[in-house]
C-alpha cells in the first residue's frame, strides 16, 4: 500500500475533474486493502471514497477531507481459476483483464463487455452492461468489507441474490458503507472454436466503442441511464410515436437517452469546458479543462428539458460526489 497526501484526484479520474484528497491510499491487492482499512481505523479519518478508474464518477473540485481508496491494478495478477468455470478476481483488476484471462482458460460469458473501462469493483457495484449484457448474470458471489457503527470493518460474503442487482444498480451502490474486495464469476466452458467466436465479439465491441464513442476527450461514459421503466417508455412513445420501432428492434425495449438528448437539440451544447458530444448524445465530454459545475450545469439543463417534454426526469448513471 502506498500513501499519498493532498493528492490531485483529477490526475487519475477518467473525467480529469476533481479536487485534492487529504489522503489517497493506492491498493493493488488484498494485503494492501487490509493495510488500508487498518490505517483508516487508526487515523480515524471521516469520509471514505473507494474508486477504481473513476470512469463513472463526477467529483467536485473541492478538497476531499477524508481517505480515497484507489483500487489500481498492479504488476502481479490477482485473477485465479477456482474450478473449471469459476474465476476469482480482486476488485482492482480491469474487466478487460478478466475477459482475456477467461479466453485463455477456454471460458466465455463476458465478451459483450469488450472495451468497457472499469475495474471489477466498479463493474459489480454499478452492474455494468452493454449490448444487452449485464455483469450480474455472471456474478456468483463477492467479498465486501462493511463499515460498522463502531468504525470496525466487517468482512462479508454476498451471493448474487443478496446483491439486489438492478439496472446499473446494486446493494453496494445503495449502501455507501460497503467496499468490494473481490468477486467470483461463473463462466461457461467452451471449445476453441467457440472461444474464438467470443473473442471476435469482444474485439467487435471495442471497435464499436472506438468508432461511435468520443474517446478523444475525457468523459464518464453514459451520463444518464437509458429509459427502462415501462411507464416512462410509454410517456416517451406517446410524445414521439415514431420511436416505438427503434425501442423494440434496436434498444432491447428501452429508449436510448443519447437519442433523446440529440433529438431535444443538445448535441454540441456547451457550458464552460464541457459539452454534449456530437458523436454520442449521452456523453458530456471534458474538451477544455472543464470544471465540476460545467458538467453539472449541462446535466441540469437536460433534466429540465426532459421533464418539460415527457413529464419525468431521467435517472443519472454517473455517480455525482459533491
Amino acid at each position: 500500500m502506498r500513501v499519498y497526501k493532498d493528492f490531485p484526484l483529477s490526475e487519475i479520474l477518467y473525467y480529469k475533474i476533481g479536487g485534492e484528497a487529504k489522503v489517497l491510499l493506492k491498493i493493488e491487492n488484498k494485503e494492501d486493502l487490509l493495510q488500508a482499512l487498518d490505517f483508516i481505523k487508526k487515523e480515524k479519518h471521516g469520509r471514505i471514497l473507494p474508486i477504481g478508474l473513476g470512469s463513472n464518477l463526477l467529483l467536485n473540485d473541492n478538497f476531499f477531507d477524508g481517505v480515497v481508496l484507489w483500487f489500481c491494478s498492479g504488476k502481479s495478477s490477482t485473477i485465479r481459476l477456482n474450478s473449471d468455470n469459476l474465476v476469482e478476481v480482486f476488485a482492482a483488476e480491469s474487466l478487460d483483464d478478466i475477459i482475456n484471462f477467461s479466453f485463455n482458460n477456454n471460458l466465455i460469458g463476458l465478451e459483450w463487455a469488450g472495451g468497457l473501462p472499469s475495474t471489477i469493483g466498479g463493474a459489480v457495484r454499478g452492474n455494468v452492461g452493454a449490448f444487452g449484457g449485464e455483469i450480474s448474470r455472471s456474478v456468483e458471489r463477492i467479498e465486501v468489507f462493511e463499515v460498522g457503527q463502531n468504525g470496525e470493518f466487517v468482512q462479508k460474503t454476498l451471493g448474487s441474490l443478496e446483491l439486489e442487482f438492478g439496472y446499473r444498480d446494486s446493494i453496494i451502490k445503495k449502501n455507501k458503507n460497503m467496499i468490494v474486495s473481490s468477486a467470483v464469476f461463473k463462466l461457461t466452458k467452451a471449445d476453441d472454436k467457440t472461444v474464438e467466436q467470443a473473442r471476435n465479439v469482444y474485439l467487435s465491441r471495442i471497435e464499436y466503442r472506438n468508432k461511435n464513442h468520443p474517446m478523444e476527450h475525457p468523459s464518464c461514459g453514459s451520463v444518464f441511464k437509458n429509459i427502462t421503466k415501462r411507464e416512462d417508455v410509454e410517456k416517451v412513445l406517446s410524445v414521439w410515436r415514431d420511436v416505438g420501432e427503434l425501442s423494440q428492434n434496436k434498444w432491447y425495449n428501452k429508449v436510448s437517452s443519447g437519442y433523446i438528448i440529440n433529438r431535444l437539440g443538445f448535441s454540441g451544447f456547451t457550458i464552460g469546458g464541457a459539452k454534449v458530444s456530437e458523436r454520442h448524445g449521452n456523453y458530456i465530454v471534458n474538451f477544455r479543462n472543464a470544471r465540476f459545475d460545467d458538467v453539472l450545469g449541462i446535466i441540469e439543463k437536460i433534466k429540465e428539458k426532459f421533464y418539460k417534454t415527457f413529464g419525468f426526469y431521467p435517472e443519472l448513471e454517473v455517480e455525482v460526489v459533491r
